[in-house]
């Protein structure tokens, strides 16, 4: 039997760097003193960066004479709703949508009066059997985990919570399988053309400039004819700056990087140009497909002409 003081015992965490040790596991966890003089310990999920950034921000934290100390009973509903009064307020209006129906139709009433170190990979693996089963689709999974995910690591950071983050240790075979999902269908040889042909006006013209363009329906509706340069045929282009949302109303592009000009070919212009002495509103700042009121079309009447045609 081994000597209880045999020093040849492997050690708890090993010494990185100031304040910062790496346990046997990998994990990394900072030490340091709070304000009453004793000693912490908080995991930090990432390597050594992660942990060097958890380190300073915790030393100006306690140079400020703030609290630092773990709240183990922290509940899962107190911290999803601190982190949907937090950072997602800052988000898209679609994806804080989507993340508040994340926690109120999938995860409150299963884990909201949990504590946060009470939930285990095995809850979170049953939970992805359940929704399954329920008919779900493998992206809303990958959603509804992904929300769990981020509650856990804004409770670590901001809520001086410390503890291991269950998503982080599901299997492979547990977790969610987006790759699963049904693939929409691509259009094949002249299909894509017989569609178009199909297809009442404007929605041909819609169509035609969507497969030709590769833009996104939303950026399309929100063109307006100020961004459709087609006085000169051979040196056309058109410039995407906005996007409609699902509720008809403008917002920026997805991303800085989707604004952008794409040159068009003549003959794509040519069909602008017809499509243009068609409308009904065709000054600088009229939508370029807009409705009998000189709205913008909303994404479902695409969809909806799409299906038809």
């Amino acid at each position: 039997m081994a000597n209880a003081d045999d020093s040849s015992a492997a050690p708890r965490r090993v010494r990185v760097e100031r304040n910062i040790y790496r346990r046997a596991s990998g994990v990394y966890e900072v030490g340091f003193k709070d304000v009453a003089g004793r000693q912490r310990w908080r995991n930090v999920e990432g390597g050594s960066t992660a942990a060097r950034a958890a380190r300073d921000e915790l030393l100006v934290r306690r140079s400020r004479g703030e609290r630092i100390a773990s709240n183990a009973r922290r509940r899962f509903g107190d911290a999803s709703a601190q982190w949907l009064a937090g950072p997602v307020v800052d988000l898209r209006a679609t994806t804080q949508a989507c993340y508040r129906n994340a926690v109120a139709q999938h995860l409150a009433r299963r884990f909201g009066t949990h504590r946060l170190d009470r939930i285990s990979p095995e809850d979170l693996a049953a939970l992805v059997r359940e929704l399954r089963a329920d008919g779900l689709a493998e992206s809303t999974i990958v959603i509804v985990v992904g929300v769990v995910n981020r509650i856990y690591r804004y409770a670590a950071r901001h809520l001086g919570w410390t503890g291991t983050n269950p998503v982080s240790l599901l299997l492979p075979s547990e977790r969610q399988k987006p790759g699963q999902s049904a693939r929409r269908r691509l259009f094949e040889t002249d299909e894509l053309e017989q569609t178009v042909a199909a297809a009442n006006e404007p929605y041909g013209t819609l169509f035609t400039l969507a497969a030709l363009m590769g833009a996104r329906v939303s950026e399309l509706l929100a063109l307006r004819w100020a961004n459709v340069r087609i006085s000169d045929l051979e040196d056309a282009e058109v410039e995407f700056a906005c996007q409609v949302d699902r509720h008809g109303n403008v917002r920026p592009t997805k991303t800085d990087g989707s604004v952008r000009t794409v040159p068009i070919p003549a003959e794509l212009a040519a069909i602008l140009c017809q499509h243009r002495e068609r409308a009904r509103y065709i000054s600088s700042q009229d939508f370029v497909f807009h409705t009998c009121t000189g709205r913008p079309f909303g994404q479902r009447n695409i969809a909806r002409a799409l299906r038809q045609a």
